[in-house]
């Protein structure tokens, strides 16, 4: 009973305070999670030390997380994400690199030993959906050229960042920075990610319609939940992330008959639990051992790396593609919110022990400075320098595989 209780007043903290505080940083344009972060902060260790932290709440908030993916691929079009995915990818893989290279740099330059400092790069690398999507929209921008493009490379870089944590793990668990093992995790995590989403879209529809026939209640959604659940079980025996089975079986999900039904049941229940994850993560670490002035220059060089990194990425790539100067400005901007993924970054360098709470608090101090400033930088980028459709322009990348493909044709 005592796990029980402990629960109960977790998620009495969720329900109450939480829901509250997020209320008040939704009216201020930020995103709600900051509500949820700052709960941890005030009732865990930090300052009062009410809120439980032990087995069975952190195993709750991880499935509130693990829901959150999954609910997030649900509502990702396949069919639009596959069609672009060459290009997104290629800007994705510019970014993400730019992004880690220099965190990681600044944890060498800072004194960090080479793991610790890889979890700092790891930090800078997401960007986050759901704030871009708000920006966007909120400016009435969310449907141009630049608007696909954010949207299309923030899927991709949650991938980047889920694949990273991954990586990270097995190079804690090594011991060394191992290219070798690195390849490998990737060749699998990729081979096993994508493998999981083309079956699901291919048989999603049947697995549904199967469910629909039977009699007892919520046939559908369960069992789309037990493929998932199954999915992930299996994943365990190649060392493969859950997050990564959520997100990818959320995608493969959905456009199969029944998934918008599907989507909205499991949006309710990551509504629910999802807050604990980002409430549990906060409340376990005593931030007051980070508020020390020998830590001011580390989290202003990581404040100021956290923009500078999606702008040269993501931005110079789009350039180098063929996305016109100031769309692809506008991508860079675009793409500086941060908000689930580097909490979860923070979070897990923090369990394996090779980072401390000095770099949790950057993440923190990244979400809030990238999440107040980025609504404004949007405006003033989009209200200046010419307007592109983006029905009548094509990255000159894609108009070359075009024309590699319409010559292919030919020869055959």
């Amino acid at each position: 009973m005592e796990g029980f209780i402990d629960l109960v007043l977790a998620l009495f903290l969720a329900f109450s305070i939480g829901r509250l505080l997020e209320e008040g940083f939704s009216r201020l344009g930020v995103p709600s999670v900051l509500g949820d972060l700052s709960v941890g902060i005030v009732f865990g260790a930090s300052l009062l030390g009410w809120y439980p932290v032990n087995d069975v709440v952190k195993a709750f908030s991880v499935f509130g997380v693990f829901l959150l993916l999954f609910y997030a691929g649900l509502e990702t079009r396949y069919s639009e994400f596959m069609r672009s995915l060459p290009v997104y990818g290629i800007i994705t893989l510019g970014e993400v690199l730019a992004a880690f290279s220099l965190g990681y740099i600044i944890g060498i330059s800072f004194g960090y030993p080479p793991k610790s400092a890889y979890f700092v790069g790891t930090v800078l690398v997401a960007t986050s959906v759901s704030v871009s999507v708000k920006s966007l929209v909120e400016i009435k921008k969310l449907h141009t050229l630049e608007g696909y493009t954010v949207m299309g490379i923030a899927v991709l870089d949650d991938l980047a960042a889920l694949i990273t944590i991954v990586v990270g793990a097995s190079l804690v668990k090594t011991g060394t920075i191992n290219f070798e093992t690195v390849s490998e995790i990737l060749l699998i995590a990729i081979s096993a990610w994508l493998i999981i989403v083309v079956l699901l879209h291919r048989y999603g529809s049947y697995i549904s319609r199967l469910a629909s026939h039977l009699h007892t209640d919520e046939s559908i959604l369960v069992s789309i939940l037990a493929t998932v659940l199954g999915l992930t079980l299996l994943s365990q025996y190649i060392n493969l992330s859950p997050l990564v089975i959520a997100y990818a079986a959320g995608l493969g999900f959905s456009e199969a008959w029944g998934s918008k039904v599907a989507a909205e049941k499991v949006r309710l229940l990551a509504v629910l639990f999802s807050p604990l994850f980002f409430i549990t993560t906060t409340a376990e670490i005593d931030l007051k051992t980070a508020i020390v002035p020998q830590y001011i220059p580390f989290y202003t060089t990581m404040i100021i790396a956290a923009f500078i990194g999606k702008l040269l990425g993501g931005g110079l790539t789009s350039f180098l593609v063929g996305y016109p100067a100031w769309a692809s400005f506008r991508i860079g901007v675009g793409l500086f919110p941060r908000a689930e993924f580097c909490i979860i970054a923070a979070y897990m360098g923090y369990t394996y022990h090779v980072i401390g709470a000095d770099v949790y608090l950057a993440a923190l101090l990244i979400i809030v400075a990238t999440n107040f400033l980025t609504p404004p930088i949007l405006k003033y980028v989009y209200s200046h320098g010419p307007q592109y459709d983006p029905l009548k322009f094509k990255p000159k990348i894609v108009l070359v595989m075009e024309k590699l493909m319409r010559k292919t044709t030919k020869t055959r």
